[in-house]
């Protein structure tokens, strides 16, 4: 009986720029299994699965999608996780985390855009099976609008020190910026509809590469977006930018990790297993 149920389980993984997140689910998407650990080096990655995947009962009959970032840009990382998981998982794909993220806002539609605004800012849109990425250039300064962007700027207007600061130490400047924009703080103000504004260039961008004419359905993701101050104001502006094309702003219907255990499940057939 528990083989017959084991082997409708599967397994998600998100390892994003903070925090890995693991996750186990039944047939139906239901989650039995929770691990959240912070992200660290990306090689102690496979260790961290193995183990979870030991300690909770699984072996190489439960599918598993592997998200994680530089996936799309660092190529050997896909055949690497392969590699160190063979036999101790079935992994069935590594995607990135930013595909994982569209999967949970989207699912498997095409024509539909993901917005992440985190420490970096990037647009991406499924057109006929295809990524497009706009953005998530990574610059020294922080991508345009990102809250590593964000965040450099509200510094240099502060008497805040910043030699030696990090990229996620400036980053987290952002949250002052938008706490001083809320109360009113004209700088802030202005830095912040700045960033609101080149975000919604880069979507601008994505909209004019799309072939649907129909509404343009958008996902927001990443810290700035979880601020209901940056992100009311972003959607105002992102609709008077991009009028006539409708804009729907889709909720995330699930996480980035259940989505991607979701992917394993639908594609058990197709591993053969």
């Amino acid at each position: 009986m528990a083989k017959k149920t084991g082997a409708k389980r599967a397994l998600g993984v998100d390892r994003g720029g903070t925090h890995t997140r693991i996750v186990l689910v039944d047939g139906r998407g239901a989650e039995l299994r929770r691990l959240v650990r912070p992200s660290g080096n990306f090689m102690a990655l496979p260790g961290l699965i193995a183990r979870t995947a030991a300690a909770w009962g699984l072996g190489p009959e439960v599918p598993a999608v592997v998200a994680t970032r530089g996936a799309m840009t660092r190529k050997w990382r896909k055949p690497y996780l392969f590699k160190k998981l063979a036999g101790r998982i079935g992994l069935v794909d590594v995607i990135s985390d930013a595909e994982a993220a569209y999967l949970a806002a989207h699912g498997e539609r095409g024509g539909a855009a993901l917005l992440i605004a985190g420490t970096g800012s990037v647009v991406f849109l499924k057109q006929a099976g295809v990524f497009r990425k706009f953005g998530g250039d990574n610059p020294p300064g922080g991508d345009p609008g990102s809250g590593l962007w964000l965040g450099s700027r509200f510094l240099s207007l502060s008497a805040a020190k910043r030699k030696g600061l990090s990229r996620r130490d400036r980053a987290a400047y952002a949250r002052k910026a938008l706490e001083r924009a809320e109360a009113g703080d004209r700088a802030a103000l202005v830095l912040v509809r700045l960033a609101q504004d080149r975000l919604a260039g880069l979507l601008s961008e994505a909209a004019a590469g799309r072939r649907s004419r129909g509404p343009f359905r958008v996902a927001l993701a990443g810290g700035l977006m979880q601020n209901d101050f940056f992100r009311r104001g972003f959607v105002r502006l992102a609709r008077e930018l991009l009028s006539p094309v409708r804009i729907s702003i889709a909720p995330l219907r699930c996480t980035a990790e259940t989505a991607a255990a979701g992917m394993a499940a639908r594609r058990r057939q197709g591993c053969g297993k």
